[in-house]
């Protein structure tokens, strides 16, 4: 790092090192570049006998085309009212996509696998979680439709 030289940074613990990744994400895809020499730094520490994990990020402090400054994009991101009256911003649309995929992502880890049971051409769908009653009325069922 030179004299002078101004970089943005992006630190956080815990679950807030991983809400920032979510930002760099975004931020990256609006064109902010990383700060080459130190992107990206991790540091441990043992704080009243606890690990301390601590995620830092190095970004530039402008959009590669000088758009946008990073400091602005970082705070709009915070930001729910600016979000909801700039919704075509491209900012706005990497927060939804964040959004939508957290969703997404609770949702298949919530659901329960689910097996495929056959007889000839006819299935039944049984939930990994289903009880032993309604795993056998759906068995069942199958054998009713033959």
């Amino acid at each position: 790092m030179k004299e002078g030289d101004k970089i943005c940074i992006i630190q956080g613990t815990g679950a807030a090192a991983a809400e920032n990744t979510t930002l760099v994400a975004a931020l990256t895809a609006l064109g902010v570049p990383f700060y080459e020499q130190q992107p990206y730094l991790e540091t441990r520490e043992i704080v009243h006998g606890e690990e301390r994990v601590t995620v830092t990020w190095c970004m530039e402090t402008r959009t590669a085309d000088g758009r946008y400054r990073t400091q602005d994009l970082i705070t709009w991101w915070h930001d729910a009212e600016w979000l909801a009256a700039n919704e075509d911003h491209p900012l706005a649309y990497a927060r939804a996509a964040v959004a939508n995929y957290r969703r997404i992502v609770d949702g298949v880890k919530s659901s329960a696998p689910v097996g495929i049971v056959r007889k000839g051409s006819k299935f039944a769908l049984v939930p990994f979680d289903a009880t032993p009653e309604r795993r056998q009325a759906l068995l069942d069922s199958l054998e009713k439709i033959l």
